[in-house]
């Protein structure tokens, strides 16, 4: 049986911030203390990437502090020869349920909502939706796993982009660009759920309609070649090139660019002026002044 927590007063509203109590509905819990080893993950959770040294650094903080914010869980009974047995499910509060076990710990306080179980029919999209917002609040999902999630959403549950959006306080708009992430190639999003790009750098590169052009512009701004806006504006000229004369324009500045940029050893942008491009200018980046003085030897010969 779990462990009631009694005594905490009024203080315990200041230790669960706003997602808890949203995700309780702004109800009256009651709080126990469970066994570790009795919680299960949920296999709804839309996060599933967990940075190690960020859950060891988590846990020290646990050894010294304890678990100040209850994990949300459902409760799983089956019955047994002899008796029945009791586990829990996790809703929401997976990176503190690791923590707590790298910590040793051997009991973590939860908040049980039995209306959540898994046998109860209809309550997983409930579990999904809770899990997700909890974690959109604490803003521990990545640009992916946010696509994943509004996805699951929308392909399992039938629900409308307005309706996610309306659960998630966003904008449709919002969630509509966020679910266009998943049509990434697949080492584009890895990158992106890896932190190697932003979710903006992300959404910029879907823009390219060719996949030689999107890998090029991927590698530039992946090594630091492009700043968000010039990957922007390469999105930009790369869309309205296609299939027009000023595409061919474009095109060939392509080849001017990766041309000066192999002999330069620097990325190198060309952007034109006016409807002729017979004006322009060019940009070289640079990352330090010793690559600087290499690019300048280039040009001056």
């Amino acid at each position: 049986m779990p462990k009631k927590l009694f005594g905490l007063g009024k203080g315990l509203g200041s230790l669960i911030p706003d997602s808890v109590a949203d995700a309780v509905n702004n109800r009256r819990e009651s709080i126990f203390f469970v066994e570790v080893t009795k919680i299960q993950p949920n296999p709804d959770q839309p996060r599933t990437d967990f940075d190690q040294e960020a859950l060891a650094e988590l846990a020290r903080s646990i050894r010294k502090f304890g678990v100040l914010q209850p994990l949300l869980v459902s409760k799983m009974e089956e019955d047994l020869p002899r008796g029945r047995a009791v586990t829990y499910q996790l809703i929401a509060g997976e990176r503190r349920w690791r923590a707590a076990q790298l910590a040793g710990l051997p009991t973590v306080p939860v908040i049980i909502r039995d209306d959540l179980t898994p046998s109860s029919s209809g309550t997983k999209s409930n579990r999904l939706e809770v899990a997700l917002i909890e974690n959109l609040q604490r803003e521990d999902l990545n640009p992916i796993e946010q696509a994943e999630a509004y996805c699951r959403l929308a392909g399992e549950f039938g629900l409308r982009q307005q309706e996610i959006a309306d659960k998630v306080g966003k904008s449709r708009e919002a969630v509509a660009n966020v679910m266009r992430l998943v049509n990434l190639p697949q080492y584009i999003k890895d990158a992106t759920r890896d932190g190697r790009i932003s979710g903006t750098a992300a959404r910029s590169l879907l823009s390219f309609q060719d996949a030689t052009a999107q890998k090029q512009a991927y590698e530039q701004i992946a090594t630091g070649g492009f700043s968000t806006k010039d990957l922007e504006y390469a999105a930009s000229s790369a869309k309205a090139a296609v299939g027009r004369r000023k595409a061919r324009h474009n095109e060939r500045f392509d080849d001017l660019m990766r041309n000066l940029a192999d002999h330069l050893g620097a990325p190198v942008i060309i952007r034109a002026q006016g409807s002729s491009s017979r004006t322009g200018q060019i940009v070289i980046r640079f990352a330090d002044l010793e690559h600087l003085n290499t690019v300048v030897k280039k040009i001056i010969g």
